[in-house]
């Protein structure tokens, strides 16, 4: 991450030298011929990674210092042994304007480059900018599943613009600015904290639109510290950034309501396990969440719960072909596999789904089957063979008609015992489901790879941007996808 020059520094070369004075430091060109030779081993490696598998996508957009824009593509997939990889495959530069047809040729584009055919793509998560959604659903022809993260922030977004919660937070916010850029409100801040003893003497933080959760660590830090905030108000007679107490007690009743959307985003910003899955069962417990009221409950916190709830539900219709996929990722996560939060018929027709495709695979399989070629040799005969032979017939067509017992096999996968919340779906497929259930599994291994969200991508960003610095805005476009990609890769 920082620029190659480093190495034609007198500073560097007599640290180095410090160090172990018999090294030579290479030159500039031997630097960067080595990150190439690098970058294509791991590429290999990469590729050889996700080869004959099903793949599941993530993708955004960025922008760097020098104003370059970029769209970065990431893989997800289960490997034989049931673990959860991701690789960052692409980092391209987008020249043109970014209209759909453009950004999904810079998919494609990065999806060639390693190998991976649309076919094998399962789906692509992302936010909900529109040119993104339209590239993988008009011009891939692929599923766009919706980034929950994001979802839910902008569902919270249009809760807080109830106009009364939306004052309460603008003055939050402006109390949070005034604190940070004030050194002697800062200090003054410091002071009265010690005065009242309070064990933690943390800042105020204040919100922004485009980071998740953010306006509930803004009101819980506020709320945390009232008193000291409010004594430092009074002192230096700041009337305008003075709340009232109704207030307080109503951002105390919005701090409730948004923990657990705090609570889903970070369960669900994780690469390790199956996430998509969680989606809809989560939905579910918020919807919930929002149903249930207290005394505390304004008129301004119901129209704010209202409009959540709301923007939700618009946000995965029933009649979409994405609340479908999520929904079979749950029937095939052992954690929600009973499909509490869908009524009967629903659960009949992912059922019915799971069937239909679990059929096409042991079909598939019987088929490659038949193809099978015949021994080179025919072994002797003795009076055991001669038994097989008499009863062949039957017992293969016994055993045939078992092993694709597919119905039974869904069956027998409802009535497991649904795992916690908090257990690892793939450790349960790898130690118990893919030897029980093995047609079952091989549907469960294209499902669960996909992401709930897309944080996968944007956390590219913050790499990248320790790549494409003030220092290095000049770098060309190629060397910073092969940089971003050893950066994420390695």
């Amino acid at each position: 991450m920082r620029p190659i020059s480093i190495v034609d520094g007198v500073g560097f070369q007599e640290f180095v030298h410090e160090i172990n004075p018999r090294y030579q430091v290479p030159s500039r060109g031997t630097v960067k011929n080595r990150i190439v030779k690098l970058y294509d081993a791991t590429a290999s490696t990469v590729k050889m990674a996700i080869k004959n598998k099903a793949v599941a996508l993530t993708t955004d957009g960025w922008t760097s210092l020098a104003n370059d824009a970029f769209v970065t593509v990431t893989a997800h997939v289960i490997t034989e042994d049931w673990e959860m990889k991701d690789f960052v495959l692409k980092t391209g530069e987008l020249r043109e304007s970014h209209t759909a047809e453009n950004v999904s040729k810079s998919i494609v584009d990065g999806l060639q480059e390693f190998g991976v055919q649309l076919e094998s793509v399962v789906a692509v998560t992302t936010d909900n900018a529109a040119n993104y959604v339209n590239a993988v659903e008009k011009h891939m022809k692929t599923m766009n599943v919706p980034c929950f993260a994001h979802t839910i922030n902008l569902a919270v977004r249009k809760g807080l613009g109830v106009r009364s919660i939306e004052n309460s937070v603008a003055r939050l916010k402006r109390t949070a600015a005034y604190f940070n850029h004030s050194a002697t409100a800062s200090y003054l801040l410091e002071e009265k904290q010690k005065q009242m003893e309070m064990p933690k003497r943390d800042k105020l933080i204040n919100d922004c639109a485009t980071r998740w959760n953010s306006t509930y660590e803004m009101i819980s830090r506020a709320l945390e510290q009232q008193a000291p905030v409010a004594a430092v108000i009074f002192d230096k007679k700041l009337s305008n950034l003075e709340l009232s107490t109704s207030e307080w007690t109503q951002l105390e009743r919005v701090k409730d309501i948004l923990r657990p959307f705090k609570v889903s985003t970070v369960a669900l910003s994780t690469d390790k396990y199956p996430t998509a899955s969680a989606v809809l069962p989560m939905r579910h417990v918020l919807l919930s969440h929002l149903r249930q009221e207290t005394d505390s409950d304004t008129a301004a916190v119901k129209e704010m719960k209202a409009k959540i709830t709301a923007d939700l539900n618009k946000r995965y219709p029933e009649d979409g072909d994405v609340f479908m996929f999520l929904n079979t990722a749950s029937y095939l996560d052992p954690r929600f596999h009973c499909l509490g939060h869908l009524d009967h018929g629903r659960q009949q027709e992912v059922h019915d789904k799971v069937l239909a495709e679990i059929t096409a695979i042991a079909a598939a399989e019987k088929s490659g089957e038949s193809e099978l070629p015949a021994p080179l040799e025919a072994p002797r005969k003795s009076s055991l063979s001669a038994m097989g032979d008499l009863f062949s017939q039957v017992y293969q067509q016994q055993t045939r008609a078992a092993a694709y017992d597919l119905h039974g096999e869904l069956v027998q996968y409802e009535r497991e015992p649904q795992l916690p919340p908090d257990a690892d779906p793939l450790l349960w497929w790898k130690s118990t489901g893919s030897a029980r259930y093995p047609y079952i599994a091989q549907v469960a291994k294209k499902y669960l790879t996909v992401p709930g969200t897309s944080v996968r991508s944007e956390r590219v960003f913050s790499s990248a941007g320790n790549i494409v610095n003030k220092k290095r805005s000049a770098l060309a476009a190629d060397h910073v996808d092969r940089l971003v990609f050893l950066a994420n890769n390695m």
